[in-house]
């Protein structure tokens, strides 16, 4: 099977939540809990990018840590009558600890999602041998 980018939504989603290579899907993006790899151990592709390249998954992080703390206000609160003196210290103890939980993959998300959407600029960190032959042209 030749490395391709990710073809739908739903496989870039897949891969970058499993933690995967964009590309192959089979190489893994993290040595440990915070180190990213500099290159896919399977296709070769190249994590690694420019200076400030994942500044766009802090995006994706602030969002999803927005949104899971403004609806669980609002179902404990509204629905479920919790009082704030519970919640807010909660919420706030949330807001610190799952940014840093979900930094791995809000980063492969975003290098996921790039691939999807920038296909040619995905296969040119492919090393040359692994391109297909419609690539190489």
């Amino acid at each position: 099977m030749v490395p391709a980018p990710p073809n739908s939504v739903a496989e870039a989603f897949s891969r970058g939540t499993r933690l995967k290579c964009p590309i192959c899907s089979e190489g893994r993006l993290f040595s440990g809990l915070i180190r990213m790899q500099k290159i896919c151990s399977v296709c070769g592709f190249q994590f690694e990018r420019g200076q400030g390249y994942f500044l766009g998954s802090t995006y994706i992080n602030y969002g999803v840590t927005t949104l899971l703390t403004t609806w669980t206000y609002l179902v404990l609160r509204l629905g479920f009558e919790v009082s704030k003196s519970v919640l807010i210290p909660s919420l706030a103890a949330f807001c610190v600890i799952f940014p840093v939980v979900f930094f791995r993959y809000a980063r492969s998300l975003w290098l996921s999602f790039d691939c999807y959407f920038d296909k040619t600029g995905a296969m040119e960190r492919v090393p040359e041998g692994e391109k297909s032959e419609d690539e190489r042209l």
